[in-house]
């Protein structure tokens, strides 16, 4: 009991603000469909970003490059890059570390331009450890909006599948007159839900390759074993 209250004195101050006006629902879709279009154009650019860093570290090996965020490069690579443009001397090396220097300007742009549509929102729910959409979504649904679990479980699963988050990611939630929506952007984490849910799915796609390999050898070799034995 108290940590709903909590949670529920956290959420009602976060979302409803010191005299914070409550966007209408169809500005709250709104914000979400430019975030998402945005967070699409990030993730396209940043892995338009890990190309061209990987070419560059072939050309560099001995000043790798790594791009750890899709929040882009850090000042200290941002510096390192244009100390090699300056002292490049190839002219497609040089346009090639320009263009780099190009898409993370454009990614900051674009990040700039989601807090922008953020900043019109009231204050989102910020991820923790073990935290889940779903979870806080009934949980703001239920300690905030007083709805019973049975009322909150049919809002949460019409809105439909949810985003994997990691901590510090924002969720925003809305409900009002029986209307619930949620979505999730990067916030403060290293990775947008879109890149997180992207390199997911890689890392889930490589161990498949790496266990069907393994398996292929094992029936290679019970097969051998199984001729030898005749």
């Amino acid at each position: 009991m108290k940590r709903q209250f909590v949670f529920a004195l956290i959420l009602a101050t976060a979302l409803v603000g010191c005299g914070e006006k409550k966007p209408s629902y169809e500005d709250f879709l709104r914000a979400q469909r430019q975030v998402n279009e945005k967070q699409q154009e990030i993730s396209k650019k940043s892995e338009e970003l890990s190309q061209l860093i990987k070419e560059i570290n072939q050309k560099y090996p001995d000043q790798q490059i790594k791009l750890d965020s899709s929040l882009g490069l850090t000042p200290e690579q941002e510096k390192k890059l244009s100390e090699l443009i300056q002292k490049e001397a190839d002219i497609s090396t040089k346009t090639m570390l320009q263009k780099l220097i190009d898409a993370d300007k454009k990614i900051d742009e674009l990040n700039a331009q989601i807090k922008a549509i953020e900043e019109k929102l009231p204050k989102p729910y910020v991820v923790k450890k073990g935290d889940s959409t779903r979870k806080v979504a009934m949980d703001y649904l239920m300690d905030v909006h007083k709805l019973t679990k049975e009322e909150a479980k049919k809002l949460v699963d019409q809105v439909g599948t949810f985003d994997e988050i990691v901590p510090g990611n924002y969720i925003y939630l809305y409900y009002n007159d029986g209307v619930f929506g949620a979505f999730v952007t990067q916030g403060t984490a290293k990775y947008s839900p879109e890149v997180y849910k992207r390199a997911m799915r890689k890392k889930r796609e490589q161990e498949a390759y790496e266990r069907g390999l393994q398996e292929g050898q094992n029936a290679a070799f019970e097969n051998e074993r199984s001729s030898d034995d005749k």
